[in-house]
């Protein structure tokens, strides 16, 4: 407990003074009212940014016949680590819609004719920031809200927790931990050991990803997000945009996240395809001011499935090509 005490003391030591206790919780709209005790250096910002990304979907009806498409485009949330402070659309959605997560999503009624292309998005100035959580085993709680343990932890078809390779490796990873963080953290290093980054164009379920040995960052996602529900941890994803090159900067990419849930802690980041190529734990709990998330999701939303830019419904043949660009990072 002591040896805790003083790495905590040398922690907020070397705290930016420009970011020290720097919560703004009513501009992030952060909400932690469901927590029993919040501690005052929960996490710290610094190295504001200003930025302007806009986000585009260039729609092509592919097919002979005249395509009747419904369009959902995520509309990118307040949280700890950026404020939104204005956001276009061009062209106006015909409604905003909310999904089961609570994410935002911009709905648009399409009709093209064969050929025929659209584009549709949005431009936005937001502020975001460094930030890094203090992540100390003897603060984290054991009081997980009802309604984010039923909706966190629960199955999904990308994570098949149930499933028995799933259930042996958190048996014998974390079976004997108590400890929510430990036991998180746990978890991280057997993916990082196990997993190595392959970009193939599809999605696979977090079994034949852990059996396979590789994945894309979304593959990560659903293996550690598997491996965290079937232990009792709840757990979610963030998709956005990383800024690799000063602006200006066309993302095509994206980049998807996790966020664990630790009681008195609220939703933690945990990027781990940063970890398999800078220090092992350098994004548990961190994550920097190139990266800005277009949404939060649980699993399949009603409107964006597993995407985490957008999705588009259709029996036409639709051509979708997606790009995050920065124009300013200041």
């Amino acid at each position: 407990m002591k040896k805790l005490a003083v790495i905590a003391v040398l922690i907020l030591l070397a705290m930016p003074s420009n970011g020290l206790f720097n919560f703004h919780r009513k501009a992030i709209h952060f909400n932690v009212s469901h927590e029993k005790y919040v501690p005052p250096f929960l996490f710290w910002r610094w190295n504001e940014r200003n930025v302007v990304i806009e986000y585009f979907d260039i729609v092509r009806n592919n097919d002979s016949i005249a395509a009747n498409i419904t369009a959902y485009l995520a509309i990118p949330p307040s949280l700890p680590n950026q404020e939104i402070m204005d956001i276009e659309f061009e062209p106006e959605p015909d409604k905003i819609l909310e999904d089961e997560y609570g994410q935002k999503v911009a709905c648009y009624k399409l009709k093209l004719a064969p050929n025929e292309s659209i584009q549709i998005g949005w431009r936005i100035q937001a502020k975001i920031y460094n930030i890094r959580y203090i992540l100390l085993p003897f603060l984290v709680g054991d009081y997980i809200p009802p309604d984010i343990k039923e909706k966190y932890t629960r199955d999904e078809e990308m994570y098949k927790i149930h499933d028995p390779y799933i259930q042996q490796i958190v048996r014998s990873i974390a079976a004997n931990e108590t400890n929510l963080l430990i036991k998180a953290i746990k978890l991280h290093d057997y993916v990082i050991r196990h997993l190595s980054y392959a970009l193939d164009n599809k999605w696979d379920d977090a079994p034949t990803v852990l059996k396979r040995g590789n994945g894309s960052c979304s593959e990560y996602c659903f293996a550690y997000i598997a491996l965290c529900r079937a232990a009792g941890i709840p757990a979610k994803y963030k998709g956005g945009t990383y800024l690799a090159e000063l602006p200006p900067y066309n993302d095509s990419i994206f980049h998807r996240m996790v966020l664990i849930y630790l009681p008195n802690y609220g939703w933690i980041p945990v990027d781990m395809t940063f970890d398999e190529w800078i220090f092992h734990h350098y994004a548990f709990g961190f994550h920097s001011n190139r990266f800005f998330a277009l949404m939060t999701g649980g699993g399949a939303s009603q409107y964006l499935n597993w995407t985490y830019n957008s999705h588009y419904e259709s029996i036409a043949k639709l051509n979708v090509d997606s790009t995050a660009r920065w124009l300013e990072w200041k």
